[in-house]
């Protein structure tokens, strides 16, 4: 489902109390539960279920049980269309959780996004870059703690060579985000996209953190 500013909504009206006081322009936010797409390797988590992540929006997220928990090629993909609230430069960001179980800090943190519809590269990267599956990892890498939520913006199209998800979108366009497991046991709850003008990168950290 998709409104017209652009996020897409739960059936839920109470998911998202935390961004009342924010002007519906200024952000995009989806579940990424609310998909219409085969969920294929990912699956639901629910409260109380096993190893839930306490904390989550709407009680609620998806964690991808696919390729093996170091790395793996694009898996299961997920669709997510929205349409600009307003012309600006949007930063993507995850939140997302790994879940170890034993093995190295910095494995089980990763997916993969790309973009498709009339936008531009607000960053070096070019759009086709963008139009690609670009790794999306969690900030901070091996030194975020498990079975929490942290934010996920970081991207690393070359090995150990970082950058972010920032797209100059346009008013009214419609926009795919296609997001694809990479690394299992790694979890989203949700999606965010902020209009850099509006936010810095400090307050857009606290401010949309459940």
């Amino acid at each position: 489902m998709i409104s017209s500013c652009g996020i897409q909504k739960s059936n839920n009206s109470n998911k998202t109390p935390f961004l009342k006081s924010i002007s519906k322009s200024d952000y995009i936010f989806i579940e990424a539960e609310q998909t219409n797409s085969d969920l294929q390797k990912w699956r639901i988590v629910k409260k109380g279920d096993k190893n839930y992540v306490k904390g989550a929006s709407g009680k609620t997220y998806l964690e991808f049980m696919g390729n093996k928990p170091i790395t793996g090629k694009p898996n299961s993909p997920l669709q997510y269309e929205f349409i600009a609230p307003k012309t600006g430069n949007f930063k993507l960001m995850l939140m997302s959780s790994k879940r170890l179980e034993g093995v190295k800090s910095d494995w089980c943190n990763d997916a993969f996004v790309k973009l498709s519809g009339n936008f531009e590269s607000a960053n070096s990267f070019t759009k086709k870059d963008l139009e690609e599956n670009i790794k999306i990892l969690q900030d901070g890498n091996d030194e975020t703690s498990e079975l929490e939520w942290h934010w996920a913006s970081t991207a690393e199209k070359d090995r150990h060579v970082y950058n972010e998800f920032i797209y100059k979108l346009k008013k009214g366009e419609k926009y795919t985000l296609t997001l694809s497991g990479r690394s299992m046991r790694f979890s989203v709850d949700y999606l965010v996209f902020y209009d850099t003008s509006k936010f810095s990168n400090e307050s857009a950290l606290e401010l949309f953190k459940k």
